[in-house]
């Protein structure tokens, strides 16, 4: 007796643990397109399905993969204990402004969302119980931004962040939050490769991760078998904007050598897939360059204000010319040269 006693308080432990994880896993998701479907449609079986399951609220986060501070909401969410269990009798549903361009803007009507990221809690009929930015919620700590969302899910107005006024306190979580992002990225390799295809058809997945805050121009040369110059004579710079993201471009610098120029945001990472490399390298590695700065005819290159910060392309070469001009001089300042062997 004593034995089916202790396997049933096992199995309702585990049963709880269970329950505990799928409910942990169910309290954000991210609204994408499915089919002919509108964004509106999509929602609205959300707000349905909250409504079924009889949960507190559902609250709509605008955001896009440029946004520093959506980034910072979305690490706590899952990496936090506290904020999901503040979430975990209500549903945060992640919508792209950039993928859903117009339908986004004009989901909720009479609401801006251009500032990110908006947080806009929703009743089942789309009707708005409550709005406000993520700067408002409290983005340093666990403990405010939780606080925040339980609010929020009740439609009761924000706090300000306990912190707030607290200068000394407030340098001190940003300083956390550095070294923690510093920290995830320790150890891991700034480049990483996959080829695939014969030698002379080979095409590269290339990994690359800026793990630093600031962000930072990384070279790729066009060919294997001429490798990247401190001196390159360039005769024309182009400007180029993958078609499969409307935010994400680099710079082609035609010449000797040729070598492509990819804008890495900070702590963040471009995957390429389908890469061409023509040639091989006589050692047999690809390198790549990070730099401190790039300049052209004196002018340092600027990166685009909205740069992605985890940027994938399917097609390296699927692109469209935004800007070309002439021969100029071309400034490199490296900061670091990288190798990963080609197989």
């Amino acid at each position: 007796m004593m034995f089916r006693s202790a396997s049933l308080a096992l199995w309702a432990l585990l049963l709880a643990l269970v329950a505990s994880t799928a409910q942990a896993s169910e309290v954000d998701a991210w609204v994408h397109r499915q089919g002919t479907k509108t964004l509106k449609e999509l929602v609205q079986a959300e707000l349905t399905a909250a409504k079924k399951k009889n949960l507190q609220g559902v609250i709509l986060m605008f955001t896009a993969d440029w946004c520093s501070p959506c980034k910072a909401i979305k690490e706590f969410v899952h990496g936090s204990a506290v904020v999901r269990k503040a979430l975990s009798k209500g549903r945060l549903l992640y919508v792209d402004v950039d993928e859903w361009r117009g339908p986004a803007q004009a989901l909720i009507p009479g609401n801006d969302v251009s500032k990110l990221p908006t947080m806009i809690r929703v009743g089942p009929n789309f009707e708005v119980v409550q709005t406000c930015y993520g700067s408002e919620m409290g983005l340093l700590h666990e403990d405010a931004l939780a606080h925040n969302f339980a609010r929020l899910l009740e439609g009761k107005p924000l706090d300000k962040p306990f912190y707030a006024d607290k200068p000394e306190q407030e340098r001190e979580f940003i300083l956390k939050q550095s070294e923690a992002q510093t920290a995830k990225t320790k150890g891991t390799p700034v480049l990483s490769v996959e080829t695939k295809g014969k030698p002379a058809e080979r095409k590269l997945t290339l990994t690359i991760r800026n793990n630093d805050g600031p962000r930072r121009w990384f070279l790729v040369p066009a060919r294997l078998d001429t490798p990247l110059q401190d001196k390159p004579s360039v005769r024309a710079v182009w400007k180029l904007k993958w078609s499969e993201h409307v935010r994400a471009d680099y710079l082609r610098l035609q010449g000797t050598p040729e070598f492509y120029a990819i804008p890495v945001a900070g702590y963040g990472s471009v995957v390429l897939n389908d890469l061409a490399l023509a040639g091989t390298a006589k050692d047999g590695k690809l390198w790549i360059w990070e730099l401190d700065a790039l300049k052209i005819d004196g002018q340092e290159q600027q990166f685009q204000m909205k740069l992605p910060y985890e940027l994938k392309i399917a097609h390296f070469d699927q692109t469209a010319i935004e800007s070309q001009s002439g021969p100029g001089k071309v400034e490199l300042r490296v900061r670091n040269r990288y190798s990963v062997p080609l197989k």
